[in-house]
């Protein structure tokens, strides 16, 4: 819980109250929020519990493989705001960053689910299979200090999205009315991501841990790194051109890059069903 208040000293809550403005937000935004995930593992760890043991090494294998593509996802707005510091971040985006690379923004927010613990990706306390996962032997306060500390990081990270690709306390200008509305603005856009974080915990069900592993090392961190490299190319090749050139390149660049990475996800799920299939008709006719 402490890991997520940390990460609050950081959010701009209006144009003249920053909080600290660091120069690496962006840096300390994956720092500071990987140490919660710490708080799991040795939770689950210290228990001298096998089902906390196994939800503690399954959350070191999340944290190792969904921070990847987040912080490569992370680089988005800062090539667009050409800063790390989350307030410069938000000043740059007249227009929303989501426009730009929305393919960004639903990454990134497939890895804050997954770095959170959230459904599909509730791999660490799978109640179906791990009675609960690391926290099985925590009750009372304990259990309540770690059940508040993930909720309020959804709603941190709900914010945090807000702040990347949807421009912060910013809105047509009510910001400038007063730092209060600024202040409502911020937290109603934070609540809309949380409330999307939760849709898809109550809509989805549970993946097997090989799956998720499999669905982020051959699928989101290449298309992570790909939409990087796109981005920055296509940032610098329309670095003089209009506002409505720019915005039309980049949409563009985020909906071809997405259409390939489907097509050659499409291709190898394709060819390992063939493949099952294969296996399975021999032995179908030999019975």
């Amino acid at each position: 819980m402490a890991s997520v208040l940390m990460l609050w000293a950081i959010v701009p809550l209006a144009p003249v109250i920053l909080n600290v403005d660091l120069n690496v937000g962006v840096l300390f935004l994956i720092a500071a929020g990987a140490i919660g995930t710490l708080s799991i593992i040795m939770a689950g760890w210290s228990s001298n519990n096998k089902f906390a043991l196994i939800g503690g090494f399954r959350q070191v294998a999340v944290m190792v493989a969904f921070e990847i593509p987040m912080l490569t996802t992370l680089m988005i707005p800062v090539i667009f705001a050409g800063s790390m510091k989350m307030n410069e971040i938000i000043q740059g985006q007249d227009i929303w960053y989501f426009v730009f690379s929305p393919l960004g923004a639903l990454i990134f927010l497939i890895a804050a689910i997954a770095e959170l613990g959230r459904a599909p990706f509730d791999l660490a306390e799978g109640e179906s299979e791990l009675v609960s996962g690391f926290n099985v032997e925590y009750s009372g306060m304990k259990f309540g200090m770690f059940y508040a500390g993930e909720l309020l990081h959804a709603f941190t990270f709900g914010g945090f999205w807000a702040i990347l690709f949807f421009g912060g306390y910013r809105f047509f200008g009510l910001e400038q009315v007063s730092p209060f509305l600024a202040i409502l603005i911020l937290v109603f856009k934070a609540m809309i991501g949380y409330w999307v974080i939760m849709w898809v915990r109550y809509t989805m069900m549970r993946i097997r841990i090989d799956q998720m592993l499999g669905f982020n090392w051959k699928f989101l961190t290449p298309l992570a790194f790909a939409l990087l490299l796109v981005t920055a190319l296509m940032n610098a090749l329309l670095a003089g051109a209009p506002t409505w050139l720019y915005i039309l390149g980049m949409f563009l660049a985020n909906v071809v890059t997405g259409w390939i990475a489907l097509e050659i996800a499409r291709s190898a799920t394709r060819k390992e069903r063939e493949q099952v299939e294969g296996v399975k008709k021999p032995v179908e006719a030999h019975q």
